[in-house]
């Protein structure tokens, strides 16, 4: 492997990873501060991150183990 190919994995982990966060911080501020139901939830990150939503809950719950 090429040290750019091993900096592009890299990358693309860190990104992963900075946008599950974001998913469960936006989760966690939806679901303490609005009314908004579970299914909404899930439905807004679906829409914002281009996630199905068996993988927004995987995210959602990933913390959680």
């Amino acid at each position: 492997m090429k040290h750019k190919d091993i900096l592009e994995g890299i990358d693309a982990k860190l990104e992963q990873k900075i946008r599950n966060v974001k998913i469960q911080t936006i989760w966690k501020t939806m679901k303490a501060w609005t009314d908004v139901s579970y299914t909404k939830r899930v439905e807004h990150l679906m829409k914002q991150f281009h996630l199905s939503y068996g993988r927004i809950e995987d995210i959602i719950y990933e913390e959680e183990d």
